[in-house]
């Protein structure tokens, strides 16, 4: 059962990082005049939609809820993508903002990873896609800095 419950808080982590990853990409994209851009927005939404599906019903299959993201974080999220933008919205400046968000990511699941060594291997391959997703990302959005 310990095992179970260590893998459920990997599950929700993920999930959240995801979540959170996905609201960040919906609250940018009505700013993402670049349609180069907008569609690299797009996929990695996509991306971060799959894994919070997958870790979902892994979280169902183990018999528990996944833990959604606090409607305070997403409120916060919000006024962080207009206080960031207030003054320059322009895409290299967009694209910045998504590498940061995309390295927190990464910091926050190699955290999760490192301090739960002993969840199934299933639950912590989910967890490195979403790292490994997220270095993606990171490197997509570099041919937007100037």
């Amino acid at each position: 059962m310990e095992d179970q419950n260590v893998d459920i808080a990997v599950l929700n982590s993920v999930y959240r990082n995801a979540k959170t990853g996905a609201q960040a990409i919906s609250d940018m994209l009505p700013k993402a005049g670049d349609a180069a851009f907008a569609s690299d927005l797009r996929t990695q939404h996509s991306e971060y939609e799959d894994i919070s599906r997958e870790a979902a019903s892994r979280i169902c299959g183990l018999g528990a809820e996944p833990e959604p993201v606090g409607e305070m974080k997403k409120l916060g999220m919000k006024m962080g993508v207009v206080m960031n933008t207030a003054m320059c919205d322009d895409t290299e400046h967009l694209a910045e903002l998504m590498i940061k968000g995309s390295n927190m990511g990464i910091i926050t699941m190699t955290k999760v990873i490192n301090g739960h060594s002993n969840a199934s291997p299933e639950t912590l391959g989910l967890a490195q896609k979403l790292i490994t997703s997220e270095h993606g990302n990171i490197e997509r959005l570099k041919a937007y800095l100037k």
